[in-house]
């Protein structure tokens, strides 16, 4: 059986935020998504990426900084529509206000 190579989760907060959740498990191939989000009203993007160079990395106390939380700029406003590019092995949290 086929595993998708994208999960996704979204949230709305007490101020109006949208917030997405999306993960590439593809561990190689990078992976490029446009959509509509109907009923959500937005006019920014920002967004925070956790990839690493390896699939099997792994932080540890003398290395704590092999998988961290980096500024994303992969995600921009086409129109009424979210376009994101998300690299291969990654989690990416996005912001929408």
């Amino acid at each position: 059986e086929k595993i998708p190579a994208l999960n996704a989760s979204a949230s709305k907060d007490k101020n109006g935020a949208v917030h997405l959740s999306l993960v590439n498990l593809d561990p190689k191939n990078a992976l490029t998504l446009e959509t509509a989000l109907p009923g959500v009203s937005w006019k920014t993007v920002t967004g925070r990426v956790l990839t690493s160079a390896s699939v099997s990395d792994y932080n540890t106390f003398d290395k704590p900084n092999t998988i961290k939380l980096a500024a994303f700029a992969g995600a921009k406003k086409r129109g009424d529509k979210l376009a994101v590019t998300l690299p291969a092995k990654s989690v990416v949290v996005l912001e929408l206000k």
